[in-house]
């Protein structure tokens, strides 16, 4: 894709994300935050003072001189809640033109929901149920059903919003219920899938994280169950509690704001009855990018398509993995679809920690799957595929087994990673220029994997080749079942 900066003046904070790469699966080149809470300073229908919007349009100067400095092909700049409730939010958009010749779009709250729910098509591919978006000011509701977005209402209890509404009314809690129920049904959203979007929200799953020693840092895709994220909510509204910044790396502005999100959550939770919440880091900017994208590229799979940008952009062969995937699908073949895929990206990643040193490759794996902000993947998927490129190296069955971390994944898929992985090490000692896989067949017979060279590449096989069939069949050893009748391959 060619490069867009999208400029989000938000009620909390003016931010500049520039997005590169395969247009299904953006990957962040640039993100700058600047902490300016306007939507204190607009709520009621406030006008913003000529400081206000003198500082706010220096601010986006700065981000577009950066954008036109990194030859970005587009600038969208969008304003939300602040800018909706500002009585004079044309003389700042007015401003920015001038010195930038950008409009700025000022969204309705029911647009900013609708483009935070393609936010989670974007991240989510075919996701379904609830969106919620919480900015400073407001918060966005929406319902995906078969990539249709409908229902997608704003009401004003974003953080900011509530800290104003605090001093005017007693029962706080009333209020916040009331509002909430006037913009989303608790009967038909309730047990539906509940996906969380916004700073404040993955501050408390950041917190959680760190309180039950999650050993993932990443927020995109990370699930938890209602009733032990409701300790960790009790926890953030003592806000004595909140001294631990440094470990969570969580802005003091954030912190500030996060007692009355947390309320928020869990009257949300208590009020559509929600089991399982699902963070999301992709919102309305990334909505922007789903939006601009055709029907045939909104239906590629995020994964595979920055799988394949990586494999383009650092692999030694590029064209070796759809060969490779095909030879070794004996591995997998009897294995269900979403596993194949999760394969298949893994064959397409395998190569890229080439360049570094023999003794790091793993480490360099581990950091590309676990620490990118690849789509696409439920957290087990993405250790599932770690697991499998650090078995494609030297990485040791039981050191890895034992880690906390890839315990997210079951034992049973554990050692199928470990299958996958030795099969792909196999497999990189025929690269090339030139296909051999075509000319070798691998067979899966009941005692091990065996090759047959024809006669002409024999002289391919070596010692090198017979150590590494020796750990591929040490691994199936590990994933074979017996029962009376015969021997067979572990299915998952």
């Amino acid at each position: 894709m060619k490069r867009i900066g999208i400029i989000d003046i938000g009620s909390n904070s003016i931010r500049l994300v520039v997005f590169d790469g395969p247009k299904r699966s953006p990957l962040y080149l640039y993100n700058e935050k600047v902490f300016f809470r306007l939507g204190m300073r607009s709520f009621g229908g406030k006008p913003f003072d000529s400081e206000t919007i003198e500082t706010v349009s220096d601010i986006i100067n700065r981000y577009v001189s950066i954008c036109w400095n990194m030859e970005i092909s587009k600038i969208i700049m969008f304003g939300t809640s602040a800018l909706r409730e500002a009585s004079n939010s044309a003389t700042l958009v007015d401003l920015i033109r001038k010195k930038t010749d950008i409009g700025v779009e000022v969204i309705s709250g029911e647009k900013e929901a609708l483009y935070a729910a393609q936010g989670i098509l974007l991240g989510f591919p075919n996701a379904e149920g609830v969106i919620c978006d919480l900015g400073g000011n407001s918060v966005e509701f929406a319902n995906i059903c078969k990539n249709v977005i409908t229902e997608c209402k704003s009401a004003l209890l974003g953080p900011l919003a509530i800290t104003k509404l605090g001093r005017k009314f007693e029962n706080l809690d009333s209020y916040m219920r009331k509002q909430l129920l006037s913009v989303i049904d608790a009967n038909i959203n309730k047990d539906k899938p509940f996906f969380l979007i916004g700073g404040s929200w993955r501050a408390i799953a950041k917190i959680h994280m760190q309180r039950i020693k999650y050993p993932l840092k990443i927020i995109q895709g990370y699930k938890v169950k209602s009733k032990k994220l409701k300790k960790t909510l009790k926890f953030i509204q003592d806000s004595s509690s909140l001294t631990r910044r440094d470990e969570t790396n969580i802005s003091s502005e954030r912190l500030e704001l996060l007692p009355h999100s947390a309320r928020l959550l869990e009257i949300i939770i208590d009020e559509l009855q929600i089991k399982e919440l699902t963070f999301s880091s992709f919102g309305v900017r990334e909505g922007l990018i789903y939006q601009n994208l055709n029907e045939i590229e909104k239906k590629k799979d995020p994964l595979i398509e920055a799988a394949k940008f990586f494999e383009k952009k650092e692999a030694r062969f590029p064209k070796m993995s759809k060969h490779t995937f095909n030879w070794i699908s004996p591995l997998y073949e009897h294995l269900p679809r979403k596993t194949k895929r999760v394969i298949l990206a893994a064959t397409k990643l395998h190569d890229v920690a080439w360049i570094a040193h023999p003794d790091y490759k793993t480490e360099m794996c581990l950091e590309i799957v676990t620490r990118s902000n690849i789509s696409g993947l439920s957290h087990k998927e993405r250790v599932f595929l770690a697991l499998i490129l650090l078995f494609r190296h030297k990485a040791k069955p039981e050191k890895v087994f034992n880690s906390k971390l890839f315990k997210i994944v079951p034992l049973k898929k554990r050692k199928i990673a470990l299958v996958i992985g030795k099969g792909l090490r196999l497999a990189s000692t025929f690269f090339g220029e030139k296909n051999l896989f075509d000319k070798i067949d691998f067979k899966l017979r009941e005692h091990g994997v065996e090759l047959y060279f024809q006669s002409k590449i024999d002289f391919i096989n070596g010692e090198i080749v017979e150590r590494r069939i020796q750990e591929l069949n040490k691994a199936l050893n590990s994933c074979f079942t017996v029962n009376k009748e015969k021997r067979s391959y572990l299915n998952s």
